[in-house]
């Protein structure tokens, strides 16, 4: 979508928000007709009491990552490292839901279905052709689902395969976040409810008649609660479904614009050692909002609202001033280098609009960590002039 119009629809969302000055503000040199207008700079006092409180502590600057700007970009209100690749934890599944939204479309369903590609022979209860599993990746079907389906099957007269088992795309069920795994277990299956076939499954395309079928949830309604409540094994799970991490890094270079060195994923739910910079997660969500406006959304349609949605951020930003003015997604890794705690996301303010923001910490505790990014949030949120009244939680009332 030429990088969904550029970020003119993200100015979409904005109404000419007045600009009032912070403590200072430094001015870069104007830009040339070639380039875009460098971004205005403050120093704001949350920035400095932000950075100041990590030093008293002991921690490190250099384990902290932090950049936030107005949704147009135009504006930068704190600059920590963010060109440096730190692990943003569970912030990868705001990557990993962005990938499946562009790939599939928020009302998709995933839908799994047998189909028999042959004649049914009911004398003998034989499949004369091949069983196929059409399967699309649904990332919340279980065991159950396919118990039911097997015995449809069953019922509908197939207790031997004369031809092949096959599966037509990414499966997954119950804790088997892997094609290859869970297909290895639902042959064990099969075999167990009396279906019996020669050889062992086989990838290939869908055809026949179809027997039986289950259908998900939409994608947009399994993205929020996945990323209100941070289920490491859906994101798994839908990363299964998109392509695995190098699909939702190639996403993120070939359709966000990120450079290549800015993210490198191991895991679609931000387990283990994953790396990406506070502007690369910044461009993301400026994308992200302006993909989710180009189809009637709203970052609080997959991501929790602080101090409303239940989830991670249920007890954080819980003062009347603050309270669902800020949509984001928490990341934490206690025990992964040295420590991990990340938030990112939106927070509505009443001078500048929509502000986007990325804060990764590492090397510390993670509790005070969050202490201290709910502080930088509140802080900035009051220097921007206060909670927009239009904020995340009544967005959500209105919906």
């Amino acid at each position: 979508m030429k990088k969904y119009l550029l970020f003119t629809s993200c100015l979409m969302l904005l109404i000419f928000w007045p600009i009032q000055a912070q403590e200072m503000v430094h001015f870069a040199p104007a830009a040339t007709a070639d380039s875009h207008p460098a971004p205005e700079r403050f120093t704001t006092i949350s920035e400095n009491n932000y950075f100041n409180e990590l030093a008293l502590r002991g921690y490190s600057l250099d384990a902290q990552g932090v950049l936030v700007e107005s949704l147009d970009g135009s504006q930068v209100f704190a600059d920590l490292n963010s060109n440096v690749g730190f692990n943003p934890a569970s912030v990868t599944k705001t990557a990993t839901s962005f990938t499946a939204l562009y790939k599939f479309g928020p009302e998709y369903h995933f839908e799994t279905a047998f189909y028999a590609n042959g004649d049914i022979n009911k004398k003998t209860r034989t499949l004369n052709g091949d069983l196929i599993l059409q399967s699309t990746g649904d990332p919340l079907l279980t065991a159950t689902d396919l118990l039911r389906m097997i015995h449809q099957v069953v019922g509908a007269g197939i207790s031997r395969v004369n031809g092949s088992f096959i599966i037509t795309g990414p499966f997954t069920y119950n804790g088997f976040l892997e094609t290859s795994v869970a297909a290895s277990h639902l042959e064990a299956i099969l075999k167990r409810t009396g279906i019996r076939y020669n050889g062992s499954w086989k990838h290939g395309s869908v055809r026949g008649t179809k027997i039986t079928s289950h259908l998900s949830e939409s994608l947009r309604d399994i993205l929020f609660v996945q990323n209100a409540h941070s289920v490491n094994q859906t994101a798994e799970r839908v990363g299964e479904a998109v392509g695995g991490p190098q699909a939702v890094e190639r996403f993120l270079v070939k359709e966000v614009g990120l450079a290549p060195s800015e993210v490198s994923l191991t895991h679609t739910s931000g387990l283990d050692y994953n790396r990406i910079t506070p502007h690369g997660l910044v461009l993301m969500m400026r994308h992200l909002v302006s993909w989710l406006n180009l189809h009637n959304m709203l970052p609080e349609d997959i991501m929790p609202v602080a101090g409303v949605d239940p989830g991670t951020l249920h007890a954080r930003l819980t003062a009347i001033e603050y309270r669902g003015a800020v949509v984001a997604k928490t990341g934490t890794l206690p025990g992964t280098d040295g420590g991990v705690s990340s938030l990112a996301g939106i927070m509505y303010t009443r001078d500048h609009g929509p502000v986007v923001f990325a804060i990764l910490n590492s090397r510390g505790p993670v509790n005070t960590y969050r202490r201290l990014q709910d502080s930088l949030v509140r802080d900035l949120i009051t220097e921007c002039g206060g909670s927009q009244l239009m904020s995340a939680s009544a967005h959500r009332a209105n919906n």
